[in-house]
């Protein structure tokens, strides 16, 4: 079970006031760790997707390319059923050291000139499946290393450096131009061992609420998969926010991946260069955006700020795909990432808030198998119609739909729920009442023991004191008429 050994340093600072999440020692080794991997997976998206697009001269190329690395978050439901079994920071460890792995067969590829789409996209499916149970174990990991009021700091920081760190990724672009694609693969390697090194350091221990193996690896994964979405059937509020977030990816957050190559080649007339400034636009606004969603406050203007970013999130499609200048299409960019980063950041913490750590890892498992799977789908859908129909479409209507998507959701009542309060309310009392009512029952068994030991023997009554008095003379009298 998690063991949450994380401690405060006792630092009062005002960073530490505004990033309250930051004073432990613990998440701080993690956030280092994670912001190391980060830097290196928007690096190597970008190699790969340019890479994608040069080889076959087609949007389709990078489509096919960022769908071999996002298709296999299907399977994140077997890493967070691992995640809730084994420790979760060697299974992160495990994970990156694989990923370093690929990336140095992509390197050795390139610097021999045989590189080729085919093995492209094999190694990039392989990195994929490895991102898989990365992801979840990382998540589920995260609310282990701090106190419960920083946990809400805790998991938008760990957003904002997911989502920030596509400022210092997209670098990549240049290098590409000047150095070539293997210098990327090589420098993610090298940060992905960096990142090992820090996640080393991690001594808490955390898994979650399964145990043993009664019935085999695979065939207790299966169960406890379907465990995760059994624990979704209950909880309504969450599987709404799950399907808000999948909608998001798929009408939003695909065209960062699939398109973005196309759109600085064939819009803005330019090249990897061009491709770079709206990636590092998009982590410039992702990474404002969180620092600021870091220091809001708890409550209800964290519900409207839900609302807005939602919004922005598909009109700022609009603003990029009617972009006639490199200009307009970053600041186009900067208002997306800031809005699309803002809307992931805020529904992960309202859900990791109310999801009990014994599930934790299965159910933020099932949270990227969705989103994930539906962007993937996406993507590949992006890159293959891309070869047929204007960008400026492509970017335009799914950007409309989901700010009409937004605006149609106010009609449920847990959407405005969440828009009224900024947190799962619903599921958070329930959650608040089963413990309750687990700990009233521990209680109530733990001192049973006691509350019989201190009564008194029972005294037997009149009656049953006569009719043994009479019963014994019964006896003797038999007795006697024996004799």
């Amino acid at each position: 079970m998690s063991q949450q050994v994380g401690t405060p340093t006792g630092q009062q600072g005002l960073l530490l006031r505004i990033f309250p999440a930051m004073e432990y020692l613990e998440y701080r080794r993690m956030f280092y760790a994670a912001g190391l991997s980060a830097i290196s997976l928007w690096a190597m998206i970008t190699a790969r997707g340019w890479l994608g697009y040069e080889l076959t001269g087609n949007p389709s190329g990078t489509g096919i390319v960022t769908f071999a690395a996002i298709g296999p978050w299907v399977l994140a439901p077997i890493g967070g059923a691992l995640a809730d079994r084994f420790d979760r920071a060697k299974i992160v460890i495990i994970c990156r050291f694989g990923a370093a792995l690929s990336a140095i067969a992509l390197a050795i590829l390139a610097f021999s000139g045989q590189i080729e789409m085919w093995n492209l996209v094999l190694i990039t499916l392989i990195s994929g499946v490895i991102r898989s149970g990365e992801m979840p174990a990382q998540q589920a990991l995260l609310p282990n290393l701090v106190k419960i009021h920083a946990l809400l700091s805790a998991i938008t920081m760990a957003s904002m450096m997911q989502f920030g760190s596509k400022v210092i990724g997209p670098v990549a672009g240049p290098v590409i131009q000047a150095f070539g694609p293997e210098w990327v693969f090589l420098a993610a390697a090298v940060f992905l061992a960096l990142s090992i090194m820090q996640m080393t350091r991690i001594t808490t221990r955390s898994s979650g609420g399964i145990q043993g193996h009664a019935g085999g690896v695979l065939r207790d994964t299966a169960r406890h998969v379907r465990d995760g979405l059994s624990y979704l059937g209950q909880a309504p509020s969450v599987r709404l926010m799950i399907v808000m977030v999948s909608l998001h990816c798929m009408f939003t957050m695909a065209f960062d991946f699939s398109l973005l190559p196309a759109y600085a080649d064939l819009i803005l007339g330019g090249g990897q260069s061009e491709y770079g400034y709206m990636l590092m636009a998009i982590g410039g606004g992702a990474l404002a955006s969180t620092v600021l969603l870091s220091m809001l406050p708890m409550g209800a203007v964290r519900g409207r700020v839900f609302l807005v970013a939602g919004m922005f999130s598909g009109l700022s499609l609009v603003w990029v795909g009617v972009a006639d200048s490199l200009l307009m299409a970053m600041i186009g960019g900067v208002i997306a990432g800031a809005s699309q980063a803002m809307f992931m950041a805020l529904t992960s913490a309202m859900i990791q808030a109310v999801i009990p750590d014994s599930v934790r890892g299965r159910v933020m498992s099932l949270y990227a198998m969705f989103a994930g799977g539906i962007m993937a789908v996406m993507i590949l859908a992006n890159g293959l119609a891309a070869d047929y129909i204007s960008i400026r479409i492509l970017l335009i209507g799914p950007g409309f739909i989901f700010a009409a998507i937004m605006i149609a959701a106010l009609v449920l009542p847990r959407i405005r729920s969440v828009i009224r309060n900024g947190a799962i309310v619903e599921e958070g009392r329930r959650i608040a009442q089963e413990a309750v009512r687990q700990t009233a029952a521990v209680v109530a068994a733990a001192i049973r023991p006691l509350d019989l030991a201190a009564r008194p023997a029972p005294q037997r009554s009149v009656v049953e004191e006569r009719l043994g008095a009479g019963g014994g003379g019964g006896g003797a009298g038999g007795g006697g008429g024996g004799g």
